[in-house]
């Protein structure tokens, strides 16, 4: 399987495996995920948040460090902040099983 790269700020971007590793340069970014697809399927319901669903609370994601974080298959991905890059990891399980990995 080829290991995809985004660089940059991206924006509800589906994912194809069920982590992402962002690696960050001398600013930090953040992350948000919504649930396009398992386990609800409501592009309006956000993974991180504040105990409501529909309210994003994004990962904050220091300069210089390397996050791992859960996406799963099908869902989207939001990065904002220009100075880092995003890569695929793990399986691809979850969009199948709905299970988080």
């Amino acid at each position: 399987m080829a290991v995809t790269v985004y660089s940059g700020a991206i924006a509800n971007t589906v994912w194809t495996t069920d982590k992402v590793r962002i690696s960050t340069g001398t600013n930090s970014v953040t992350a948000q995920v919504r649930l396009a697809a398992a386990p609800t399927s409501n592009a309006s319901v956000f993974l991180y948040n504040d105990g409501n669903v529909a309210n994003s609370v994004p990962v904050v994601c220091p300069a210089d460090s390397v996050t791992e974080l859960w996406v799963g298959v099908g869902n989207q991905l939001t990065i904002v902040g220009g100075n880092g890059t995003a890569t695929e990891i793990g399986a691809a399980s979850s969009g199948n099983s709905g299970v988080h990995s």
